[in-house]
């Protein structure tokens, strides 16, 4: 991978090994050779349609094969491919139109949610001409892409990355979880999410095989796909247990890749019993994915070509696979410097090339004049065995000025509030034992929105006030 920074990464393939397999869907497969034939094809397309390097094109659709293949488009002409999730409302939508400022639009369904108009694209594949390929270089500091932050407990941010950020974070991953020709990684996050992007150029660079499918996450895909590398959300993660023949012995997977918020240890003990080698990681938008990963444990290592300090227990970050800034409407002033250190807002320790995370420098709060980090509550309530899920926040108290309220995933359903509150009395200070304990309402998206959580919450306490 060290000699690709410079050069089309499916051109670089698709020369390597043309009649390796590239992508595999459901309906499709497409070898090294097929995809940059088809790369070839649509970015003629794209400029037919006026778009040209430096142009924002914003994709709207679930993840097909068609959009991995708008991805890679954009990464190879220089157009700024800038995904947007397709269950948001009409508002959330012409909100980040109005930041990311283009007329460009392509929409995988004719009409989308907030009824626009998008970009007629052919996908078809229908050059049988030979064509003779030759390498071809790209700009590896030109920004491909723009990416939205998921705005849990804030305000969605337009994050940019050039071909150099994705490039070294892909390298520092291969040392931890190494990825090759032959390996299938299955896509199971979104492209519109950081992960998913991360988890395609990874995986192109390594010349190994991106598996896409419609079925939902089961064993079932798992074997019929020889899924060799995975990422997980914990609710992922807590189904696939649930499965008796989650096994490593009769399964293909090498790697689980696990994020998005924390995993109980009592999850992580069942995974390695299973026999499955996993990795925890800390990553941001921010930081192109990964910083920190784990092998088989919770001690998280910073990967190569990430620089990290910590002041006044806040994680500050810079390096290779740094963001290049956030996108305001002018690209002018987006850019940031090269060497400006980020300040992430999460709070950690560092000793060496080991980092501890504590938690947001944003959730916490002040009950009564006690400082309280949610994620203290939230990691012992994750050792409670009838809690799948935990989260915690704070509601405001004329008394104590904020008090914590957690929303609890119970397993099998089953509320066990009066066992718990037992479980909590020699665990917690009693100012940090959640005043009300709500059901936690169905997740559709990675993370949870600690603010729609919040507001959930006051309307509820506002209810019984009255």
């Amino acid at each position: 991978m060290d000699k690709q920074l410079n050069y089309c990464p499916v051109r670089f393939q698709a020369l390597l090994q043309p009649d390796g397999l590239a992508i595999q869907s459901d309906q499709q497969l497409l070898s090294f050779k097929q995809l940059d034939q088809m790369i070839d094809l649509l970015e003629k397309q794209l400029l037919l349609h006026g778009l040209k390097a430096g142009d924002r094109l914003v994709c709207i659709a679930p993840n097909s094969v068609n959009l991995i293949i708008l991805q890679l488009t954009c990464l190879r002409s220089g157009v700024i491919f800038c995904p947007i999730n397709p269950r948001f409302s009409a508002y959330e939508i012409h909100a980040r139109l109005e930041i990311l400022n283009t007329e460009f639009i392509w929409l995988e369904q004719i009409k989308s949610p907030a009824d626009l108009t998008g970009l007629a694209l052919d996908f078809s594949l229908n050059s049988k001409r030979e064509v003779s390929l030759s390498a071809l270089k790209i700009n590896h500091q030109q920004v491909i892409n723009i990416i939205f932050t998921s705005g849990s407990s804030g305000l969605p941010k337009a994050v940019m990355h050039n071909f150099s950020n994705h490039y070294y974070s892909a390298l520092g991953s291969q040392e931890i979880i190494p990825l090759k020709s032959g390996d299938k990684n299955l896509l199971s996050l979104p492209l519109f999410h950081i992960s998913g992007y991360a988890t395609v150029i990874r995986t192109i660079l390594a010349g190994a095989t991106l598996i896409l499918s419609d079925t939902k996450l089961n064993i079932h895909l798992l074997k019929k796909q020889k899924i060799t590398h995975l990422s997980l959300v914990v609710t992922q993660l807590y189904r696939l247990l649930g499965k008796a023949e989650f096994q490593k012995s009769s399964l293909s997977i090498k790697h689980l890749l696990l994020g998005g918020s924390a995993f109980s240890k009592r999850l992580l003990k069942q995974t390695k019993q299973r026999g499955f080698t996993y990795h925890l990681s800390y990553g941001l938008t921010e930081m192109s994915s990964q910083v920190a990963t784990s092998t088989n444990s919770q001690c998280l290592h910073i990967l190569k070509n990430r620089e990290l300090k910590i002041i006044n227990d806040e994680i500050l970050l810079r390096g290779k696979t740094r963001f290049v800034g956030y996108f305001n409407g002018l690209m002018a002033n987006s850019l940031i410097p090269e060497k400006q250190w980020f300040a992430s807002k999460d709070l950690g320790r560092k000793v060496g090339d080991k980092l501890q995370i504590i938690g947001r420098k944003d959730r916490l709060f002040i009950s009564g004049g006690e400082n309280i980090q949610p994620e203290e509550i939230e990691f012992i309530l994750l050792g409670f065995p009838a809690v799948k899920q935990a989260y915690v926040v704070a509601i405001d108290d004329p008394t104590f000025g904020e008090r914590p309220v957690a929303f609890i995933d119970w397993q099998d359903g089953k509320c066990l509030q009066g066992q718990l509150d037992h479980y909590l009395e020699d665990k917690l200070s009693s100012y940090k034992r959640p005043v009300h304990c709500f059901l936690l309402p169905p997740q559709t998206g990675l993370k949870v929105s600690l603010k729609e959580l919040q507001q959930i919450a006051q309307t509820h306490l506002d209810k019984i006030k009255f």
